[in-house]
């Protein structure tokens, strides 16, 4: 009889157990159910854009929403320095959880541990979609630390009126661009306008077979750098090219607006500025002329996270939505920028068939960044630029050993 007892004891023991357990169960498959629910706001920070493309945020914002309604992104459009005003918010932790991060930033940002690698929250194996040296650019040790959203590398713009009334050919290389600017110079017109600056010279460095930074030091004080400068600065030298100060305007796109040169050298930008400044110009864009090879920069600006985030889960769902297919879809419909992602730059190019130079330099392409000391490098690569430019130096190769000095 003791042991029946005793049995039947351990019986509803077991059963009390079994029925707290299941209990804990619930609540925890509550909890999670309510956590899930609950709303979270995640700031997204970005500086000012135009009206189409503070549209077209709006409009993924919006997709965003429909998506995962339990999270309400506020975007913080950053008027003035995005740069200043963001490291004044990083110094003070009220910085956006999700924001705007430029290649060119990028190393620095990383170096400073103030935004957070994103492994744990992506596919790998989507990552592959992204155009490889754009993601690079947002990666340190294996590590990612942004998805880029949009780019621009560098091509040659220039008027199809003026090539067709000097009866010359879009120049694809080096002696066919010195060919073509000769041709095209006349005394009110350059055959093409050349800034004196590193981020429209550089390209000319890759396609002689130099470098900038490898990743550790500096390496532009070499005979192939030298020699991509040298060929550059000539055009000025010879008479066919100018700087967009010379010609008494402001910049590079100006001068193709105003129809004092036949060429220039810019990105996607000018696009929208050449609706809007000069409409009656018929231009074309083709491929930047090669040197010894190929070679261009690329422009590109990703989403990262702040490592203050308050809710890293959600902030990651934000960044891969607005880096995803149906965002870059929305980027590519759109034609104010270049999607990232591989499969969706045919998109683009079908319906922009024209910019599709654009696209294809991508493949030839370096993100436009120097390491965590990218500002003293451009400052003296510029500076270089302006000793060739005035003849304070004998020649490129001399300049840019200074200007390697100057940062040792």
């Amino acid at each position: 009889m003791k042991k029946m007892v005793s049995l039947l004891l351990i019986f509803m023991l077991t059963l009390g157990l079994l029925a707290g357990c299941v209990q804990k169960e619930e609540a925890t498959t509550e909890d999670v159910k309510e956590n899930k629910e609950e709303q979270v706001t995640i700031a997204l920070g970005c500086w000012g854009s135009s009206p189409a493309e503070t549209e077209l945020l709006d409009n993924q914002i919006a997709e965003f929403n429909k998506t995962f309604p339990n999270i309400k992104v506020e975007k913080q459009v950053i008027t003035g320095d995005y740069n200043e005003q963001m490291q004044a918010n990083i110094a003070a932790k009220s910085e956006p959880d999700v924001y705007y991060l430029d290649v060119y930033q990028a190393p620095n940002f990383i170096e400073r541990g103030v935004i957070l690698p994103l492994d744990e929250y992506i596919d790998k194996g989507d990552l592959k979609d992204f155009e490889d040296n754009l993601l690079a650019g947002f990666t340190k040790d294996g590590k990612v630390y942004g998805l880029p959203k949009d780019y621009n590398t560098l091509a040659l713009f220039y008027n199809k009126d003026m090539f067709e009334a000097a009866n010359s050919e879009v120049p694809t290389t080096w002696e066919e661009l010195r060919a073509a600017a000769k041709a095209l110079t006349t005394s009110d017109v350059k055959g093409i306008t050349l800034s004196n600056d590193a981020a429209r010279f550089i390209p000319f460095i890759y396609q002689a077979g130099g470098d900038i930074f490898d990743g550790n030091s500096i390496v532009f004080n070499t005979e192939e750098a030298a020699k991509g400068l040298d060929f550059y600065y000539s055009l000025i030298k010879d008479g066919y090219a100018d700087t967009p100060q010379n010609l008494g305007v402001g910049w590079n796109g100006d001068a193709l607006a105003q129809k004092k040169s036949a060429m220039v050298i810019e990105g996607g930008w000018m696009i929208p500025f050449m609706a809007d400044a000069a409409p009656d110009v018929n231009y074309g864009i083709a491929k930047l002329p090669k040197g010894d090879k190929e070679g261009d920069l690329a422009f590109t600006v990703a989403y990262v996270m702040s490592r203050n985030t308050k809710h890293q889960e959600a902030a990651a769902e934000v960044i891969k939505f607005l880096t995803g297919k149906q965002a870059q879809e929305m980027v590519a419909e759109s034609g104010l920028a270049i999607p990232t992602r591989k499969s969706i730059s045919s998109l683009y190019t079908d319906k922009y068939p024209e910019r599709k130079p654009l696209v294809d330099m991508v493949e030839f392409s370096k993100v436009y960044q120097f390491g965590t000391d990218s500002a003293k490098i451009l400052d003296q690569l510029n500076q270089a630029g302006e000793k060739i430019q005035f003849g304070n130096v004998s020649n490129a190769k001399a300049a840019l050993e200074e200007a390697a000095a100057a940062l040792n």
